[in-house]
């Protein structure tokens, strides 16, 4: 359903299509906590967020009922910037290639026909009519067209050639020395434990490799804390890659958490990538298009009319 220049919105309606039936349930939940479709939970700038359309982002994303309430809240942040997006890019004038759009809109309609269903039937179950489907998938759109007007050629480089590595298919090879920590306390223990170990490791005193196996706690402990090769996104935890990738060959990092518990890392080798700006510029633009919404984001936030109607939780 992913597929090349099919969005994220476009699959997430595509998904509530599929699961469409199961709608019913969505509301009923609400109700059942005496939640109405129509009431309106927040305003943005005068526009409403309701019920329905956090109910329909929940079904859309295959929420279980027992699990909305708690990504209610984050939830409704993620409509409050969707509607802060949409209003910033009608003020900017910024629409999407109609033919993309038609194509998308399309692609959703043809769906629902293969399930032999009425098209605006189901929409309407949905919450939908065409043209509310035809804003709702306008916005990863209309975003795109900006980043694109937005982004310089010469700031696509600059962005290129400080990022690289990330981007052309460079791999590094790398070992760690794990200590578990599930608390705060643990971890700062850890990280005291493991800056000990690295000075030891700086100094001579212990090999890496030996230093892995005597008091590493993960698995590959026995192999001297080897990782193998891995490139920068797609293999390991991107704490991981973060640190691996900053490293020079043979440089042991300071210790950093993850969700596993506290490391050190150093990089054994390097094998440059080969591919180049034409070959990845949809995927670094793509990058700095999550940096701009993010900036983007914070600034309308800052300034915005976001008046709540009742209770976010």
């Amino acid at each position: 359903m992913r597929a090349a220049g099919f969005g994220v919105v476009s699959w997430l309606v595509c998904q509530a299509v599929l699961f469409e039936p199961c709608l019913g349930h969505a509301f009923a939940d609400a109700d059942r906590e005496g939640r109405d479709a129509s009431t309106v939970i927040v305003t943005v700038n005068g526009q409403p967020i309701t019920e329905g359309d956090l109910s329909l982002m929940m079904l859309s994303r295959r929420v279980p009922a027992e699990l909305q309430p708690q990504v209610r809240k984050k939830f409704l942040d993620q409509l409050i910037d969707k509607r802060l997006l949409q209003q910033f890019l009608t003020r900017r004038k910024v629409r999407p290639s109609p033919l993309l759009l038609d194509a998308q809109v399309q692609t959703i309609l043809d769906l629902i026909r293969r399930k032999c269903d009425d098209p605006e039937a189901v929409l309407q179950r949905l919450g939908y009519t065409v043209e509310s489907l035809r804003q709702e998938l306008a916005l990863p759109l209309a975003w795109k067209a900006y980043v694109r007007l937005a982004v310089t050629s010469d700031r696509l480089r600059q962005y290129w050639h400080e990022h690289r590595f990330e981007f052309d298919g460079t791999e590094v090879r790398a070992a760690h020395i794990l200590l578990k920590a599930k608390t705060d306390p643990e971890a700062a223990d850890a990280e005291a434990r493991l800056r000990r170990i690295r000075q030891d490791i700086v100094d001579g005193t212990i090999s890496f490799a030996d230093a892995a196996r005597r008091y590493s706690q993960a698995p590959s402990r026995d192999q001297g804390g080897d990782l193998g090769y891995f490139p920068y996104r797609g293999r390991m935890p991107i704490e991981f890659s973060r640190v691996a990738f900053k490293l020079k060959v043979g440089e042991v990092s300071e210790p950093f958490r993850s969700r596993f518990g506290v490391h050190l890392l150093t990089v054994t080798d390097r094998r440059p990538g080969q591919l180049s700006l034409e070959d990845v510029r949809e995927e670094v633009l793509e990058r700095i298009g999550e940096q701009l919404r993010r900036d983007l984001l914070q600034r309308l936030r800052s300034r915005a009319r976001i008046r709540w109607k009742t209770r976010r939780d």
